[in-house]
């Protein structure tokens, strides 16, 4: 005979699997916790949004660390909609100017999908207009749902990029876009219009009728008095629903996401709730089932500025391999974060440093040294052993100039980062300078920028495309012989009239650093990191752009040049200063 632990064990454990579908079963609590799931036909329902309402009230009155705020007390965003109709016969938004407002307001800040659809934005020719006020009814369909889901919450006061920047204003928009840390992390609340591809798609939707809700059902425990009551959940609801919507794919929402203490997610079916402390939604209007985010692989909601920033939060966890230095922490949640963000979508190539600087600020209050073009002076040998990604994603990089070549931020794919260790450097950083185009401030966009380095230099090297492995390696032609150096990724796959290009002349190899690899794969292993360099088109002799990166995991063949294997791959070497642009 089971117990009534053994049954909830059961239950908890228990996955079916119908039409590419998996459910799990939790454990539904009596008392007062256990809310009524929504069972209206639309999201914008009054139920709705009055469950929207207990969220935030009970975000605001119980969770002390949601209310730390990402921004200065004093601070307000320099414009923001007036949400409030003043007039008796009209339904009016105000653009107002907040210079000169002694007290900071509570506000909401909109993320949405532009789209093909142009929303309405603020211009140079319609800025008198939009002050003066605008009926609700010119706005777009997902605006105008916003401005009724904040009336609903009790807040006066929306942000939204198109309206509150002013998008033919090039000097308007650097200003503005650098301060995206503060006008999110500032925000009572983050809007987030996930059930459209554009401004015209509103937030407010028509529950499918497919959409079943949730299934509640009781079961009877022989030797208990008590009958229990148990849901049935798609275990994929979340993802499907909330994490994979068009909105999440793109790059700027990342850190709207992430730097704001709540988000308010409209989807197809239902409202999600996220927080520092809880997440929620209408099927789970007490909050998600422990068991379903036993093991996140990543948390959406940063600490505030004013407290220490956990790297769990980019993590999910520490890597205990790593060890509790807190810089390797930070360079770990930061390789995530940029793994995260390279994978996203982003209209304009010149925005990719811009649409993370507001991410790069709240890590500069506990890296606490110089950031450059997406890396860290600090940790900097590390950060520059990203690599393409070589999955089937095209590898290029941006065809407009924003980054050097050694920074991430100057490719047109995904990058990623192998979890590891550093144990010693192998160069010596001589100097780096970026170039920002704010000019006084690190942040942002990029118009130029150098890296040089001092180390051991092995020229006069060929990269060769192995079919069979499908990767390149790293060879030293002589007379008699090919060495085969190292494994190497290259940056981009060059084509040559149709055809991939399968090998490569005249590159350089730089060691940087001896490495303690700890991918889940491979456990343990010490190996030779560094960068694999072509002479620059243009430039003077000593001058570099990066190829790609190598890997040796024979920790001696860099330091025994009596190897055999090793002796000629020595002849050429030679210590040296060179320039990486």
């Amino acid at each position: 005979m089971h117990s009534s632990e053994d049954w909830e064990r059961i239950f908890l454990d228990v996955s079916i699997l119908k039409s590419q579908v998996q459910f799990r079963i939790s454990r539904v609590i009596d008392g007062p916790a256990a809310e009524a799931a929504s069972d209206d036909q639309n999201t914008g329902s009054k139920s709705s949004l009055t469950r929207a309402a207990k969220w935030l009230r009970e975000c605001i009155s119980e969770h002390d660390n949601c209310n730390q705020i990402n921004s200065p007390r004093e601070w307000t965003p320099h414009r923001l909609l007036d949400v409030r109709s003043r007039y008796p016969f009209a339904d009016v938004i105000k653009l107002e100017h907040t210079e000169g407002w002694q007290t900071p307001v509570r506000y909401a800040a909109l993320s949405h999908c532009w789209g093909d659809i142009q929303p309405l934005r603020l211009l140079q020719s319609n800025l008198h207009t939009l002050v003066h006020g605008i009926s609700l009814g010119d706005l777009p369909r997902s605006f105008q749902d916003a401005v009724h889901t904040v009336r609903r919450l009790g807040i006066k006061y929306l942000w939204i990029d198109s309206l509150c920047i002013i998008q033919d204003s090039k000097k308007d928009w650097d200003i503005e876009s650098s301060l995206m840390t503060y006008v999110y992390g500032g925000s009572m609340l983050n809007i987030a219009a996930a059930a459209s591809n554009n401004c015209t798609g509103g937030l407010f939707q028509n529950r499918p009728s497919s959409y079943l809700g949730p299934c509640q059902f009781s079961v009877a425990i022989r030797d208990r008095a008590s009958i229990l009551r148990y849901q049935l959940y798609d275990e994929n609801l979340w993802n499907a629903e909330f994490e994979t919507a068009k909105l999440n794919t793109r790059a700027w929402v990342v850190q709207e996401r992430m730097l704001s203490p709540r988000t308010l997610a409209f989807t197809k079916t239902q409202l999600f709730w996220e927080c520092r402390r809880k997440r929620a939604c209408d099927e789970f209007p007490s909050g998600y089932p422990v068991e379903y985010f036993d093991k996140p692989p990543i948390t959406f909601k940063l600490p505030s500025l004013d407290s220490k920033l956990k790297t769990q939060a980019l993590i999910g966890r520490e890597d205990s391999r790593l060890g509790k230095n807190l810089t390797v922490q930070l360079s770990l949640a930061w390789h995530n974060l940029v793994m995260l963000y390279s994978r996203q979508n982003i209209s304009f190539e010149q925005d990719k440093l811009v649409a993370i600087s507001g991410l790069a600020i709240v890590f500069a209050q506990q890296v606490r040294g110089q950031y450059l073009a997406g890396l860290w002076r600090p940790t900097l040998l590390d950060d520059l052993l990203w690599e393409a990604s070589t999955c089937k994603h095209p590898r290029r990089r941006s065809l407009t100039y924003r980054s050097p070549s050694w920074s991430w931020a100057s490719m047109e794919c995904p990058v990623d980062y192998i979890i590891g260790r550093v144990m010693s450097n192998r160069v010596k950083v001589v100097d780096v300078n970026v170039q920002t185009i704010m000019g006084n401030s690190e942040w942002g966009g990029v118009k130029g920028g150098y890296l040089r380095l001092q180390g051991n230099l092995f020229p006069n090297l060929c990269a060769v495309f192995n079919r069979d492995l499908e990767r390149f390696s790293l060879e030293k032609r002589g007379i008699n012989r090919t060495i085969p150096v190292a494994g190497c990724i290259p940056d981009e796959r060059a084509h040559q009239d149709g055809n991939v290009a399968n090998i490569e002349l005249g590159l350089l190899c730089l060691p940087l650093v001896s490495y303690v690899n700890a991918t889940w794969a491979m456990g343990y292993s010490c190996e030779f990191r560094g960068l694999v360099l072509l002479q620059a088109r243009g430039q003077s002799r000593g001058h570099y752009q990066r190829w790609g990166v190598f890997e040796v995991q024979h920790s001696t063949f860099f330091e025994d040049s009596n190897n055999q294997a090793s002796s000629e791959w020595y002849v050429d070497r030679e210590e040296g200063i060179i320039v990486i642009i």
